[in-house]
């Protein structure tokens, strides 16, 4: 069988993308190394706003803006398809470091954001600091549940799916895409070709002898239940948070660490993730770490993700580089994508985060 689309990665970005284009009627296979949804999206935290919103690249900020706006919809119309309910909820979020929270409040003025100032919370060990701000209308998600969502959905729109795949060949001529090979030898043809692997985009681009400015940056984080404390607020201090789920687990994140493709937890990690939490809550609080988990974020330069026709071929396609918003940002990507695709007037101009452009200047925010 020949696809319209073959998309390679099945993330967040990849499956939200092949969503996108199998509802515009165009048939889609899906391939990934191990079973999709496994790697960074699985192990995200869910929080539904850039962590540094005053400092994000204009772009990419946009982005997130109009993901936020359509989160509402899109959720409804993947748990109305599934009947899957992916932990949509209204937590608030409070920063409590001080350059973050001046910072915050600053640009939450500047652009009529809902901020409160004095912040009541008798959970903690003290109480919030004075600078101390609250965002009310921040959202939250629970990334497993979207993800597992989100692939009950393409099964719903006849996607194919070919996961513990391993790409080994990428067929071009002259600039156009043919075909890819698998490790099991087999041959799959299509149209298009879209690239959505994430922190690995650059291993599979080499078989085509071309490149992206990408790499990998580890987070670590705790998933934990504290007994007998009661959080309704995502909690953020400057790189680090906390995030109550609806059953009452907690999610405390997160590391930021260059160390390439080694995807393992440390003990030096969890250290610093538990004394981090202990200074919000007593030290005689039952917390319970149930997991402690790892994964690699595609960072790239510009600060802002790549998306759109890769550079010197005809119908090869490109979106990662979302770095920690992937989750925050799928939905407004993939529409930017295929609204391009489709020849159709999108929310904003793609080649913004064209690879050609985001290759070039800035120093990646971490």
């Amino acid at each position: 069988m020949k696809y319209d689309y073959i998309v390679i990665g099945g993330g967040v970005i990849g499956m939200t993308t092949s969503r996108e284009i199998a509802a515009r009627g165009a048939t889609v296979a899906v391939i990934d190394r191990k079973n999709v949804g496994n790697e960074a999206s699985k192990v995200a935290g869910g929080i539904l706003s850039s962590m540094r919103p005053w400092d994000e690249n204009p772009d990419s900020n946009k982005l997130s803006e109009e993901s936020k706006k359509n989160y509402p919809d899109f959720v409804s119309n993947l748990e109305e398809e599934t009947g899957i309910n992916v932990e949509l909820i209204k937590s608030g979020l409070i920063i409590i470091n001080k350059e973050h929270s001046d910072s915050t409040k600053k640009w939450a003025i500047n652009n009529d954001i809902k901020l409160i100032k004095k912040i009541n919370n008798k959970n903690f060990k003290k109480n919030l600091p004075a600078y101390s701000i609250f965002l009310p209308e921040i959202y939250q998600i629970r990334p497993p549940l979207l993800l597992n969502a989100l692939h009950q959905s393409l099964k719903k729109y006849l996607v194919d799916f070919f996961e513990n795949s391993i790409v080994s060949h990428i067929e071009t001529k002259n600039n156009k895409f043919e075909f890819i090979v698998l490790d099991n030898k087999k041959k799959l043809y299509a149209d298009n070709l879209i690239i959505t692997a994430g922190a690995w985009s650059n291993l599979l681009l080499g078989s085509i002898n071309t490149s992206i400015n990408i790499k990998p940056i580890r987070g670590q984080m705790l998933y934990a239940r504290l007994k007998n404390l009661k959080i309704d607020n995502i909690i953020l201090d400057s790189g680090n948070y906390l995030i109550p789920r609806l059953d009452g687990h907690i999610l405390i994140g997160s590391t930021i660490e260059d160390v390439g493709f080694v995807n393992k937890t440390t003990q030096v990690a969890r250290e610093e993730l538990l004394n981090w939490v202990y200074s919000l809550v007593p030290k005689d609080s039952d917390l319970d770490i149930l997991k402690h988990w790892a994964g690699l974020r595609p960072a790239v330069d510009a600060g802002k993700p790549m998306i759109g026709v890769l550079s010197n071929f005809e119908n090869i396609y490109i979106n990662t580089g979302h770095y920690r918003k992937g989750i925050l940002q799928a939905p407004a990507s993939a529409k930017l994508l295929v609204d391009f695709l489709f020849h159709i007037k999108s929310f904003m101009d793609i080649d913004k985060f064209s690879p050609k452009n985001t290759n070039k200047l800035q120093k990646i925010q971490y």
